[in-house]
């Protein structure tokens, strides 16, 4: 292990430390009593990586070193990779993955997450710890501080074995003498992460920063009492997990793939996802008087529609009995936060946050079949015979003609006859235009020739001043740099790579972060400064894109921008492989900012890259 650090100071793993000869230590990111945990460079890779430190004489080191090799067997894409790990010069050290994003911790800081959102994250991370459970792995610290969503949309899981190791034994809240073992712990805070997506509060192991849940009795209360509006199914996952004893006859949930198969009933096929305006509710018919069950009868009970007042429960019904009404597979909107289901009868019943449907109770019925098309000739026939007329010609009285051919007689439906001998004359015609108009450019071309002007007079409608036929220069851009603005963004989108668009190598590009996600759902865009050095004109804009399509909006300004916000925009277009932007007016301009709106899709994600930019003026 190499020291490259500030003698001042002392310490041999401080900032700027060179750990293996490779891994540059940047930003101390925790101290775990003396075990650290830093943001460091791979300065092989020029990436950024995680790597834990921990003294040869901790009696942690060896644990962390066998923690990472039980990380590294775990196959799941959400588990950050461990990339290598040793021990030297006294210390032993693990590289990990590094992830950019942002904790739940601190998401749940600004608010708690809408229902579903809080069940397709926490499904997430119960598929990814079922998994690690499976190969008896357990993640052994799972906090909101460790479940990160990065900036593409994806979850990703903090610290695998190796922060459990470092912090050790876990105690849920409030409990002083109870000590889980990792994979207890790991599906209580499970039923945890979702209790805090859902209200803003961690019922899970001490060890969080997020306010802690609220207690009755020395009990954790059910989410629905802390928050206005939890999924009565989610409140009852919640309670299976956390309380198992609080219902009697209840079945504990107590494995992480229950919790996973339970959030995957509730989420749903992603495939069912539709879009509220697309969906068109069938009016409901007027409903017949049903006659009323006698006390002893079998018969199924048709309810209501709910009234407002009813909270969109059956009026006269109990909670749990109108509940269990609601069965079959659940659906979704992105424009709601609810959840409803399709009943037995394939019709949708929603749990009062979505407009409720009456069932119909006939099928509609089938639209009458289209008239059959009237046959139409494919070539014109041929006219009718007529004889020579003996008599003066009259003029031709009016007649209403039906047929297919302006000159047909009524209700014939022939097309008229061709005159023979007159084709050649329109040919003819057309010869003599056109040697006419060569002789007239000939004689003006020598008139103009012989009077040593310009033989080519200009165009109707254009300048003739000198500038007017100006061929635009190409402009030459100083310098480019990427723009991923906050809070969206974390400020890079890959910069190395922004000179490719300005190398004139047309296989060299620049690409964006991949997202799951379109444009604007998670960041309003992203895009590229151009550094013009000094004002200049720009009066055409060449793009040169991988993938469509791409929208984008072109912004001039007079100062280096950190956002778009304010700017001028010039121009904007959906664009294909290749888009051409000419201005009405020039711009004189210092820089100007690429801004993408759109991007393509690519692999089932979304990511935009760019070739080339050429500026003219």
């Amino acid at each position: 292990m190499s020291a490259e650090h500030d003698p001042s100071t002392g310490d041999p793993w401080g900032h700027g430390a060179v750990v293996a000869h490779r891994y540059e230590l940047r930003d101390l990111l925790a101290d775990h009593a003396g075990a650290r945990f830093w943001r460091a460079t791979d300065r092989i890779l020029a990436r950024d990586v995680a790597v834990h430190l921990v003294p040869s004489d901790d009696p942690r080191a060896r644990a962390v070193l066998s923690a990472a090799r039980a990380s590294a067997s775990v196959p799941d894409h959400h588990v950050l990779r461990v990339l290598d790990a040793d021990e030297q010069d006294g210390a032993a050290y693990v590289v990990v993955e590094w992830g950019s994003g942002m904790s739940l911790d601190r998401i749940l800081d600004d608010a708690p997450l809408p229902p579903r959102r809080a069940a397709w994250l926490v499904k997430q991370v119960a598929e990814a710890v079922s998994a690690a459970h499976a190969h008896g792995v357990a993640h052994g610290r799972l906090l909101p501080e460790n479940v990160l969503v990065t900036e593409s949309g994806t979850v990703k899981l903090i610290g695998f074995v190796i922060d459990g190791v470092l912090a050790g034994g876990q105690q849920p809240w409030g409990a002083d003498d109870q000590v889980l073992s990792d994979h207890e712990a790991d599906v209580l805070n499970l039923a945890a992460l979702l209790y805090a997506a859902l209200t803003g509060r961690w019922p899970g192991t001490d060890g969080s920063t997020v306010p802690a849940a609220p207690t009755e009795a020395g009990h954790v209360l059910r989410p629905r009492q802390v928050r206005a509006g939890v999924p009565r199914p989610l409140d009852a996952l919640c309670q299976r997990v956390l309380r198992p004893d609080a219902v009697p006859g209840t079945v504990p949930v107590e494995t992480a793939q229950e919790v996973a198969a339970a959030l995957s009933d509730y989420v749903g096929d992603p495939t069912s996802l539709y879009r509220a305006e697309d969906a068109v509710a069938p009016e409901p018919p007027a409903p017949a008087p049903d006659p009323a069950p006698a006390p002893d009868s079998d018969a199924t009970a048709v309810f209501p529609p709910p009234s407002p007042a009813s909270d969109g429960l059956a009026d006269g019904l109990t909670e749990e009995a109108a509940e269990a009404t609601q069965a079959g597979a659940p659906l979704f909107s992105p424009e709601h936060t609810g959840v409803g289901w399709v009943g037995a009868d394939g019709t949708e019943v929603t749990d009062g946050s979505e407009p409720w449907h009456e069932p119909r109770r006939d099928p509609a019925p089938p639209p009458p079949p289209l008239p059959e098309p009237e046959p139409r000739p494919l070539f014109a026939p041929d006219a009718p015979r007529r004889t020579r007329a003996t008599a003066p010609l009259a003029a031709p009285e009016p007649v209403e003609r039906d047929g297919l051919w302006p000159w047909a007689e009524p209700g014939d439906r022939t097309p008229p006859p061709a005159t023979p001998g007159r084709g050649w004359l329109r040919i003819a015609a057309a010869i003599a235009a056109v040697v006419a108009l060569v002789v007239v450019t000939v004689i003006a071309f020598n008139l103009g020739a012989d009077r040593g002007g310009d033989p080519t007079p200009p165009a109707p409608g254009t300048d003739a001043s000198p500038d007017a036929g100006r061929a635009l220069e190409p402009i030459t851009v100083a310098g480019v740099r990427d723009l991923d603005p906050p809070p969206a963004g974390n400020g890079e989108e890959n910069p190395e790579r922004v000179g490719a668009v300005v190398d004139g190598d047309p296989s060299t590009t620049w690409i964006t972060m991949e997202y799951f996600d379109q444009f604007p759902s998670l960041k309003p865009g992203v895009g590229l400064v151009l550094d013009l050095g000094e004002p200049t004109e720009v009066a055409e804009i060449d793009l040169d894109f991988v993938g469509e399509p791409t929208s984008f909006t072109l912004f001039a300004s007079d100062t280096e921008p950190d956002s778009v916000d304010g700017l001028t925009a010039i121009a904007e277009d959906t664009a294909g492989t290749q888009a051409r932007v000419e201005l009405d007016e020039p711009v004189t301009t210092r820089y100007v900012v690429v801004w993408l709106t759109s991007i393509p899709p690519a692999g089932g994600r979304f990511r935009g890259e760019i070739a080339e930019i050429a500026l003219r003026g």
